[in-house]
């Protein structure tokens, strides 16, 4: 087919129309490669693999790419136990320490990506290391793998942002206990001391609505606000 009819996928948009022979010249050039897709004139997109053009990509001189069942997923699985930990951590100290964990997300995937070039498999895109989700998808797409990683990382993600708003709730509410026993003290001239706080709800971002339990067995309706790292708390009148 000599007639400029083919196309190739580059970032999203099609590239062409060019002749069978242009095609080959990207290929020789290393423009395009067996994943790249392609569309020859009729049909569907297919991968260049699939096309007569495969037969113009230099063969390697040493072994074939290790299987699939082969390649040593321990990477990939630690970033769903980072992403755990992560949140873990998070719902303890109170804090978010996300840059941190994503920073053992982003290292984890540059050593997998290196272990699949050295098993002689190709490696997603290396701007997809610091999107970890995309990344573990497109090294399921290219290893011919169940997503079962990808799916476990989306869950361990959703739990440790679930764990990580609970532990900075639990923060706001050891913060606010002493407040609230030193205004009991200071200006209701009360001897009663507060044992815990559990916030109800949250009316708008850094407002809350919450329970201060007395050691008398009271308790006091109060409100909190959290303005950067400062806790303010006021009972309104009871």
């Amino acid at each position: 087919m000599s007639e400029a009819s083919w196309y190739y996928a580059l970032n999203g948009s099609r590239q062409g129309p060019f002749t069978i022979d242009q095609m080959k010249e990207f290929v020789a050039s290393s423009a395009i490669h067996l994943e790249t897709k392609v569309w020859a004139g009729d049909g569907e997109w297919v991968s260049l693999r699939d096309t007569e053009l495969a037969d113009s990509v230099s063969r390697p001189s040493g072994p074939p790419p290790l299987a699939a069942s082969d390649i040593d997923n321990r990477f990939v699985w630690g970033l769903v136990g980072v992403q755990l930990a992560g949140g873990v951590l998070e719902y303890f100290l109170g804090v978010s320490v996300w840059w941190a964990f994503l920073a053992f997300n982003i290292g984890l995937c540059v050593f997998d990506e290196r272990r699949l070039k050295a098993a002689g498999h190709a490696a997603p895109e290396s701007w997809s290391v610091v999107i970890v989700p995309v990344y573990l998808w497109k090294r399921a797409s290219i290893l011919g793998q169940k997503k079962n990683y990808f799916y476990g990382w989306i869950a361990a993600f959703i739990v440790s942002i679930l764990l990580g708003l609970a532990g900075g709730d639990s923060a706001i509410e050891d913060a606010a206990c002493p407040i609230v026993t030193d205004i009991i003290h200071k200006q209701l001239y009360q001897s009663s001391s507060c044992v815990a706080v559990t916030i109800d709800d949250e009316p708008k971002s850094g407002f809350y609505r919450a329970t201060a339990l007395l050691d008398n067995g009271n308790e006091l309706n109060i409100t909190i606000q959290k303005k950067g790292e400062n806790i303010y708390v006021q009972i309104p009148r009871q």
